[in-house]
């Protein structure tokens, strides 16, 4: 049964998709750095929003960048 998301969770959610607004596009290690979370919390969340469809992961060689999914407005 998956768990249920606390309100800490939609906070750091929230926080990575305004660095995500800012920045446009960060590596895993880079919002370590800006948050201050560890390697499995940022990992969690970056998973939840994928999931989700509103980032993506783009891997360049070993490195890989995280960005916000283009919506298409009609």
């Amino acid at each position: 049964m998956p768990r249920r998301q606390t309100d800490k969770v939609f906070e750091r959610k929230e926080q990575i998709i305004e660095y995500l607004k800012t920045y446009g596009e960060l590596t895993t290690s880079k919002l370590i750095q800006l948050t201050g979370l560890s390697h499995s919390q940022i990992f969690y969340i970056l998973k939840l929003l994928e999931k989700e469809n509103i980032v993506k992961e783009v891997k360049r060689g070993k490195i890989a960048y995280w960005r916000l999914v283009e919506t298409k407005e009609v």
